[in-house]
């Protein structure tokens, strides 16, 4: 009789995982990629930092170098300050006047060039040897003094070349700007309150700086204070939500003003024209930056129509490039390189050299 076949057993179920442990199981993949997001954009932009990321782009004089309230400015380079301790690690060195120094060469004697700007004069991201007025100094073998200020507008340049020319024997005065420096000719407060002024018939008037004002109440401001903590957060937020998360608070517009950066411009090239003929200090006013900019091409045609001097760089840059299309990785890399420094410098000196 034939043994009846029984039937194999059927596998036992798998037990069903819980909600909460798929939920789980899904997370922990999710929370290790951010955890190693957050490290690495740490390691990158401040590794010894533990505080608010988003505080750092709001606040000036913790943020590249140090500086320091200032009556007519606003904000200035501290005095006597040398150290490498900013975002690039270059070696940044401040003298006695507030000005950044030429590097560890003696200047030679005999009545100096002045030079006024924002970072691009200052020499971001380059050691004190490598800024265009460092490397002017050496090509004309002058006294240069380095009035450059990171994130000044034209408005705090030309107070700060008034403040200059009172203060040294000038016989040149070398403006440069980029076209955002006349953006910021619109503004109260950037990072911090700041000199700007208004147009008023056929001139100007000044608007000193105030003491900060109360903020409004910002119903968002407790949680942007609490997640900006956070590098991977605060980096997310900064570019997809600018001005909600910090450039409403960083910087303030004066209504009016708006789009009006250029006629503001125009007037005080006018106000330093008058200052420097009457000191009988030679002004040449410089353009700089890579890409072309209607509103200060303006600027340069009206200084031009003034007698003054000018000598535009963006436009020498481009016609450069399209021989040479390696000059933008060469001569930019955020800032100017010292190479392209050393460009500006032969070309702002070539202008100095010429007979008027």
């Amino acid at each position: 009789m034939d043994r009846v076949s029984q039937p194999a057993p059927s596998p036992r179920p798998r037990p069903r995982l819980s909600r909460r442990r798929r939920l789980l199981f899904a997370l922990v993949p999710i929370a290790v990629l951010l955890l190693g997001a957050e490290l690495v954009i740490r390691l990158v932009r401040a590794p010894l930092h533990f505080g608010s990321f988003r505080e750092l782009r709001l606040d000036l004089m913790r943020r590249n170098y140090p500086a320091e309230p200032h009556p007519l400015l606003g904000y200035a380079p501290r005095p006597n300050y040398r150290s490498r301790d900013n975002h690039w690690g270059t070696l940044v060195t401040i003298d006695g006047d507030g000005l950044r120094r030429n590097g560890d060469r003696p200047p030679p004697d005999g009545p100096c060039v002045a030079t006024v700007g924002d970072s691009f004069t200052f020499g971001d991201q380059v050691d004190d040897d490598a800024s265009w007025p460092a490397q002017l100094e050496r090509v004309l073998d002058r006294p240069v003094k380095n009035g450059g200020v990171f994130g000044y507008s034209l408005t705090q340049a030309v107070l700060r070349a008034e403040w200059m020319l009172e203060r040294f024997p000038v016989t040149a005065l070398v403006v440069s700007f980029i076209a955002d420096d006349l953006t910021r000719c619109e503004y109260r407060k950037r990072y911090t309150p700041v000199p700007w002024f208004d147009l008023v018939g056929d001139g100007l008037e000044l608007h000193p700086v105030q003491a900060p004002e109360r903020e409004p109440p910002d119903p968002a401001r407790w949680w942007k204070d609490l997640f900006g903590h956070s590098a991977l957060v605060d980096a997310v937020l900064a570019n997809t939500c600018r001005a909600f998360w910090f450039e409403d608070e960083k910087q303030v517009t004066v209504p009016h003003l708006r789009g009006r950066g250029h006629e503001i411009g125009k007037e005080l090239v006018e106000r330093l024209d008058e200052v420097c003929r009457a000191r009988g200090v030679r002004l040449l006013l410089v353009l700089q930056g890579e890409a072309a900019d209607a509103r200060a091409a303006s600027v340069l045609r009206h200084a031009e129509a003034l007698g003054v001097q000018t000598l535009d760089l963006v436009a020498r840059y481009l016609a450069a490039r399209a021989a040479d299309p390696t000059l933008e990785q060469r001569w930019f890399d955020g800032h100017m390189t010292p190479a392209g420094n050393r460009w500006v410098a032969e070309q702002v000196a070539a202008a100095l050299r010429e007979v008027r």
